[in-house]
């Protein structure tokens, strides 16, 4: 299992399984639409993606929906989340997704929703390590910035600049501010 410090984390623990029902909430659509988000990714066939900290699996199986001939893997740690992405991969009959507490092998492009402000600096560079050359880190995460109705308090979350001084910590050379389209409460960094 994937175990790494928390050092760097605004928040002090990780999102609960026991919360895992508000992650599936149709209102969530209105400020993370999935088909903007999957857009952002710029997947093609044959490439391998890592929806780093799943979740529940939303993004992750939409992702094997949409492009049939990918490889996604749904990395989560907590064995509850592991459980539910498993049921829906099996109630969907998904063959181009698994879901592991483990990172293997490069990917060519990485998912990271909502993990920037939980994350320690060690999982920033798993993430940039197990990028492929040519590859990027999709990052995002919770505006501090912004006063909005959902999320964790700002104090938990980054600006969008303490999010790019994360990164170029990290060890990633090239990071692009995402403006367009402009999500209402988060920010949005390609990395790599």
């Amino acid at each position: 299992m994937h175990r790494h410090s928390h050092t760097g984390a605004k928040q002090p623990h990780i999102f609960s399984h026991e919360k895992a029902d508000w992650l599936d909430e149709p209102q969530r659509e209105g400020w993370l639409p999935t088909p903007t988000l999957l857009d952002l990714l710029e997947v093609a066939p044959g490439m391998r993606v890592l929806d780093f900290g799943a979740g529940t699996g939303r993004y992750a199986l939409a992702l094997a929906e949409q492009y049939t001939q990918t490889r996604v893997v749904a990395f989560d740690i907590q064995p509850e989340f592991l459980a539910i992405v498993a049921q829906r991969i099996a109630e969907r009959d998904l063959a181009n997704v698994r879901a592991t507490d483990r990172i293997e092998g490069r990917f060519d492009r990485i998912f990271a929703l909502n993990v920037l402000h939980e994350i320690g600096d060690d999982d920033l560079t798993v993430i940039r390590k197990a990028l492929r050359p040519g590859g990027f880190a999709l990052f995002v995460d919770w505006d501090a910035t912004i006063d909005r109705p959902t999320g964790p308090p700002r104090d938990h979350a980054h600006s969008p600049a303490e999010g790019r001084e994360r990164l170029r910590a990290a060890g990633f050379a090239h990071i692009k501010q995402i403006e367009e389209p402009k999500l209402p409460y988060h920010f949005v960094y390609r990395a790599s």
